[in-house]
């Protein structure tokens, strides 16, 4: 069948998928600086996505107001979804379907998503959800609340991506700093000028566990399918994920999405959320409503045998795909980088891979690289699968990760 959707915000990984698949997005709703800023008619170009239809849609604009242009441009080519893309694409997407009449998030839901005190608020009665927080409006908070609190906590903002911004913090920190680092995280080329977000963080306790994420994809608020994905973190005081395996379904996962999806009145769509499996059972980190990024897109296809973007643009488009009952095979990443600040001297052979690997390495000589505080600083992935003669576990990744890592000299400060 033919599917007539709109994708909101440009998921490149997204796109490829359902381009192999034959339901490329019809309509890009992209900011027109963003679209610029990514060179996106020519990545679409070498991508092999002909056809497609620029839409600007200021959806990082305060306030979010879809306009009558950008509607009728979607009502001109009879569209039947809409797909949010992005992290910061979600809620307009959300409002988007809404003023067509077209499956969505919902727009409170996506209001929901979008900030992780509101998650925390609406989710704080379910024992997965029950972990303790505070809202920090300013540093002056922060200190007040670190005045009185004997145990690390994790600061996050509330509405950022990639690990941005996230310190692991405790008695004797530089507040301030902090902060500024907390607020303050920088994306090239992901936010329009002059947008910061609301300057909110989120204080919460500590978790201690293994870190994973449920992949959920959702039809008119009943859970359909779900995917579990287990994850490696960098220790440190930025605790940016290094690795993913997806793994064997847990019995909790099914009925704790259901939960999640009705606590926030999510209808349609894909949903992605991250749990650390604790002493005291899985606990709710956070949760996006849209693709999940780092690959696990391909890692699910791999593993499961289907395309879970082309599954997701039939679930907006309205219908009911069927899914597989469990993974068949293993497909694992592991993400190259730096140990520490420095200057890239030699770039690592990439011959030592096998070829049945997916590759991907951007470091080159004398770049300037920085052990992660956020997704941004990786330098690059090795993708396996068991399902093209290899492993496909996160052991074997890593093994090959690290033979990419680059050799570094030290950072000099000028003057």
């Amino acid at each position: 069948m033919t599917r007539r959707t709109a994708m909101v915000g440009v998921n490149r990984n997204a796109t490829q998928q359902l381009q192999s698949s034959g339901f490329s997005p019809l309509l890009f709703c992209e900011e027109q600086e963003i679209w610029e800023a990514k060179r996106l008619t020519t990545w679409l170009d070498e991508a092999g996505v002909t056809g497609a239809i620029p839409v600007w849609f200021e959806y990082q604009h305060d306030p979010l107001i879809v306009s009558d242009a950008v509607l009728e441009s979607l009502l001109r080519e009879k569209v039947d979804g809409v797909l949010p893309g992005l992290e910061y694409a979600v809620e307009g997407a959300a409002l988007l379907a809404s003023s067509l009449g077209l499956p969505g998030a919902g727009v409170e839901a996506a209001r929901i998503l979008r900030n992780k005190a509101l998650l925390r608020q609406s989710t704080s009665t379910f024992e997965w959800g029950a972990v303790s927080f505070h809202l920090a409006t300013s540093a002056d908070d922060l200190a007040i609340f670190l005045t009185n609190e004997s145990n690390e906590v994790i600061v996050k903002p509330v509405d950022r991506q990639g690990s941005l911004g996230v310190t692991r913090l405790g008695i004797g920190a530089d507040v301030q700093k902090a902060w500024a680092d907390i607020i303050g995280g920088y994306e090239k080329n992901q936010t329009i000028e002059g947008w910061h977000g609301t300057n909110h963080a989120l204080i919460e306790e500590f978790l201690v566990g293994d870190e994973c994420s449920v992949e959920a994809l959702v039809s008119d608020g009943a859970v359909q399918w779900v995917n579990l994905t287990a994850k490696q973190v960098l220790e440190g005081p930025h605790r940016v994920e290094i690795g993913h395996e997806i793994v064997a379904v847990e019995d909790w996962c099914w009925q704790t999405m259901q939960e999640l999806a009705g606590a926030i009145g999510f209808q349609y769509g894909l949903l992605h959320a991250e749990f650390m499996r604790t002493p005291r059972g899985p606990k709710l980190i956070e949760c996006a409503g849209r693709p999940p990024g780092d690959q696990i897109l391909n890692l699910i296809e791999h593993a499961w045998g289907f395309s879970p973007t082309a599954a997701w643009s039939a679930v907006l488009c309205g219908d009911k795909p069927t899914f597989p009952s469990e993974a068949k095979a293993r497909a694992a990443v592991a993400f190259v980088y730096a140990d520490g600040d420095g200057v890239v001297e030699t770039v690592p052979d990439r011959s030592m891979i096998p070829p049945q690997a997916v590759v991907s390495y951007s470091a080159l000589p004398h770049q300037k690289v920085f052990r992660p505080r956020s997704s941004w600083d990786r330098l690059g992935y090795v993708m396996t699968s068991s399902n093209v003669g290899l492993r496909g576990d996160y052991g074997e990744c890593r093994e090959f990760a690290d033979l990419l890592r680059p050799h570094l000299s030290e950072l000099r400060c000028d003057g």
